[in-house]
């Protein structure tokens, strides 16, 4: 029963990693990548439809993490105070910043979504005993190569063009993170992280390769599979879960008939998001 729920937090997380860190990155780069308001009205366009079930991981995770983990949950928020204050000023500003966007609320859809990407990194860095300096710039890097590849696959045009570009130039600072975190990781962090690191270098590599071959829908696989990566790490590096912080069994039982509705439905929503939303390149 422990073990269930311990994978069924790693996959939450991973899938809020995975699908949510491109919002974030297309968040960063919107200035960027749209140069005028009409091309910034276009680049939203294309992760709007997605961002509402994107954040439905987030809050299925922290469902899991305060139903079956009240004690982990208690002892994260005592100890990274600072940093989840951050993190959730961030994703309110961006939230609220992509449901109404204007000109006006630029700046604050922009800074919310980089806020959010570093503020997950310095987390990640605390927990795996790295710089959190280092993991901050290296998870706003990585979320933003995600944000670049969705765009060079759903944008048309110019608009792809550019986030080609961006996409291109971002995967070496990537490579560096992963290889700069793998030489300052905390020794708890050393024997997991390592394995984690070759297969993140690996897909980095796919996706450059993916997208000099315009294989747009390939690369946003390797990178997505990347952003989760930081997840199976935590997970596979220390006992951050362990049954001395879970609920008791009799808790888990009914939680678990709760899961069995819940998590189904998540994944539904989820594919009837991409199925509706779906393109053809």
């Amino acid at each position: 029963m422990e073990g269930v729920w311990v994978g069924l937090l790693a996959f939450l997380t991973c899938g809020y990693f995975a699908l949510a860190g491109f919002d974030y990155g297309v968040g960063v780069l919107l200035r960027v990548v749209g140069r005028d308001e009409r091309s910034r009205r276009v680049v939203l366009r294309a992760v709007t439809p997605f961002f509402l079930g994107n954040e439905v991981w987030l809050v299925a995770a922290v469902g899991v993490l305060f139903g079956a983990f009240p004690r982990l949950e208690g002892e994260l928020l005592s100890s990274q105070h600072t940093v989840f204050s951050v993190l959730l000023a961030g994703l309110v500003c961006f939230t609220v910043a992509v449901q109404l966007r204007s000109p006006a609320w630029d700046f604050l859809l922009v800074g919310g979504a980089l806020v959010v990407a570093v503020s997950w990194g310095v987390l990640l860095g605390r927990v795996l005993g790295g710089p959190s300096v280092l993991w901050g710039a290296g998870l706003l890097v990585l979320f933003s190569l995600h944000g670049a590849v969705f765009l060079a696959w759903r944008l048309p045009g110019e608009l792809r063009r550019r986030a080609v570009r961006l996409a291109v130039l971002l995967v070496l600072p990537c490579v560096a993170f992963v290889v700069a975190a793998v030489f300052t990781a905390g020794s708890v962090a050393v024997p997991a992280f390592g394995l984690v690191a070759v297969i993140a270098v690996g897909l980095l590599g796919g996706a450059w390769v993916a997208l000099r071959a315009e294989r747009y829908r390939v690369a946003f696989a390797c990178t997505a599979l990347v952003c989760a990566l930081p997840v199976v790490a935590v997970f596979g590096a220390r006992s951050v879960v362990t049954v001395s912080v879970m609920a008791d069994l009799s808790t888990l039982r009914v939680l678990t008939w709760a899961a069995v509705v819940v998590v189904p439905l998540v994944l539904a929503f989820q594919w009837a998001t991409w199925w509706m939303s779906r393109a053809a390149r």
